[in-house]
């Protein structure tokens, strides 16, 4: 059963924190890794009293010895072991938690068939827990495949029979299909299918009202049968053998080397006379490290004269208990359906989930009546407080980062002057630009007055009188009450010459040259093709224009507004819809 312990954790303003927690014994560091501690030091003091009482008679066996313990202290330190456990740790913590998250519950199920397939009679009833049965049926059969303890508890199909979870007709159903793939393959989904099948069934019989309801709830079904796949595939492939291996290669290894490279040694002290080294002493005392520590002298196997003998080695303790408790962390979380402290509640979450799902599902259709709002006429209720929780009223109100923002009134007087610190003639030669793309692109009709001089101030729009915009036209006609309905015709011609533009004065067509610069692939923003393809309307000949021929031809008149463009029917039956066309868009153009 999960440890939990963050009602002991409530608060970090008492003493030492979550110093508390290390008193703690199920689920603890101390309980998951005392057997291989005392294995560990168990074998670290008996090499230890095998050195100091055998070894230390025998001068060549002792010198032997200590250059191995010297050798394993200064090569230990090579292996990763910090890197190694830590990339590990995190990959199995992960790969915990994400196995908890694909856990089914059927508590959204139940609320939607509760909803969407209401009823007191015996049918609904039967109906809405037959489904809740089956899909927690089905969340077992996958738990039996991943959890031992699961398994040892309904070990077959007529363990789930006498439990109540399926029927004889539903367990022969289950062997038959066992059967028929071989054993070879789970079928946890099957379960799943009936209670679809049901919720179809439910449909035709009318228990359902829509389909809308039905796909709902199958969907529900079909979303707990994937999250109880992904259960299935996190027990079936786990992390890569090699890499738990190398993992506790490294972290084993580097305790058995620290079995001899963390002994406290007691070299015998030589001094250099010549070109021998003659002993002199044995190694200084911690206990009159003065007095015994002799001037001059050293060990000839590379031990630190500075290490004191002090028999207990508490710091390598403390590094034990860090490293392999890291990995205990691994091994426990990497299967979490197992028998740990701190593996998932299996036996609660299946019988919850039936427990909760069946309450869920006789709840629908008891009547609830609404009562009087206990706060009346409140736009804003407060709720009321204990005395104890009155003390902890520290955040009533979220601090924002610009909540200590203070302005003079100064600061916040509104600045006028202000002019762009861009050069002048850069932002005239932009803000031009700028303006010929955004008149073309907005005025895609513009019928101009005879008196204009040259093409720019036509395309830039200068505000003049003479200016037409013909979708601002037709936008304010659709306000008029009861307007005849217009139809657009626009004519697009087969090929446009991008160095001309098209203005029509006085309902005469004329084309002009534009300025060559306008035109450079190198200039911006300029015209795309398919832009002025788009707004290029030109006049065309009655006898050349089909659409105009189309309302010729008919019975009523039709009176154009302008040239080429518009024309308005008399025969329009009023809706807004321009008969067969449009209601006066600028493309309810006939072929468009």
């Amino acid at each position: 059963m999960t440890v939990s312990y963050t009602h002991l954790s409530h608060t970090a303003g008492w003493v030492g924190g979550l110093t508390r927690l290390l008193l703690l014994w199920k689920g603890s560091l101390f309980k998951q890794i005392w057997p291989d501690f005392l294995v560990f030091f168990g074998l670290y003091f008996i090499i230890s009293f095998i050195y100091r009482f055998i070894l230390i008679e025998y001068e060549d066996s002792k010198v032997v010895y200590e250059l191995f313990c010297v050798y394993c202290k200064k090569y230990c330190e090579r292996i990763p072991i910090t890197f190694l456990l830590g990339f590990y740790v995190t990959q199995v913590v992960s790969r915990w938690w994400s196995q908890f998250m694909s856990l089914p519950w059927p508590d959204t199920l139940a609320r939607y068939i509760a909803v969407y397939m209401p009823g007191t009679d015996e049918q609904s009833r039967n109906y809405r827990r037959t489904v809740c049965r089956w899909v927690c049926l089905g969340n077992v059969l996958a738990l039996r495949l991943v959890s031992y303890k699961v398994m040892v508890r309904f070990p077959t199909y007529e363990h789930l029979v006498e439990s109540g979870l399926a029927t004889n007709k539903e367990m022969i159903q289950l062997k038959q299909m066992d059967d028929l793939v071989n054993n070879r393959h789970q079928i946890t989904w099957f379960p799943f299918m009936w209670a679809q099948n049901l919720l179809r069934k439910a449909r035709k019989e009318g228990l359902i009202v829509n389909d809308w309801f039905t796909h709902v709830l199958i969907k529900e079904v079909d979303n707990m049968a994937n999250m109880n796949g992904m259960l299935i595939c996190y027990g079936w492939i786990s992390i890569p053998l090699v890499y738990t291996q190398v993992v506790t290669l490294a972290v084993y290894t580097y305790f058995i080397a620290c079995l001899f490279g963390r002994q406290y040694l007691l070299p015998t002290q030589y001094r250099a006379e010549g070109s021998t080294y003659v002993p002199v002493s044995s190694f200084p005392s911690a206990s009159s490290w003065t007095g015994t520590k002799l001037a001059g002298t050293t060990n000839i196997i590379g031990y630190d004269d500075n290490m004191a003998d002090f028999y207990v080695p508490v710091f390598t303790m403390l590094q034990y208990l860090f490293y392999m408790g890291w990995l205990k962390v691994a091994e426990t979380l990497l299967n979490p359906w197992g028998e740990d402290d701190d593996d998932f509640d299996t036996y609660y979450l299946i019988d919850r989930n039936l427990q909760v799902a069946y309450i869920m599902s006789d709840e629908a259709g008891l009547s609830i009546e609404p009562e009087n709002d206990p706060f009346g006429y409140s736009n804003a209720p407060d709720l009321k407080h204990t005395n104890l929780s009155a003390t902890f009223l520290d955040d009533e109100r979220p601090h924002m980062p610009t909540d200590g923002i203070n302005l003079t009134d100064e600061q916040t007087n509104i600045a006028t002057g202000v002019s762009s610190r861009r050069d002048s003639k850069m932002g005239t030669s932009i803000g031009t630009k700028l303006n010929l793309a955004g008149n073309i692109l907005s005025t895609p009709v513009t019928e101009l007055s005879q008196n204009v001089n040259n093409i720019k101030s036509k395309i830039l729009g200068n505000g003049n009188a003479a200016s037409f915009n013909m979708a601002s036209h037709l936008l304010n006609s659709r306000d008029e009450a009861r307007r005849p309905n217009l139809r657009c015709l626009v004519d697009i011609p087969d090929v446009i010459e991008e160095e001309t533009t098209v203005t029509s004065v006085a309902g005469l067509e004329r084309r002009e040259q534009l300025p060559e610069e306008w035109w450079n692939e190198g200039s911006s923003p300029g015209i795309s093709r398919n832009e002025q393809l788009l707004f290029s309307v030109t006049k065309v000949a009655d006898s050349d224009n089909t659409s105009l021929k189309s309302i010729k031809s008919a019975e009523s008149p039709s009176k154009k507004l302008t040239a080429g463009m518009m024309t308005a029917e008399e025969n329009d039956d009023g809706d807004g819809d321009g008969d067969d066309c449009g209601d006066g868009d600028v493309f309810d153009a006939e072929g468009w």
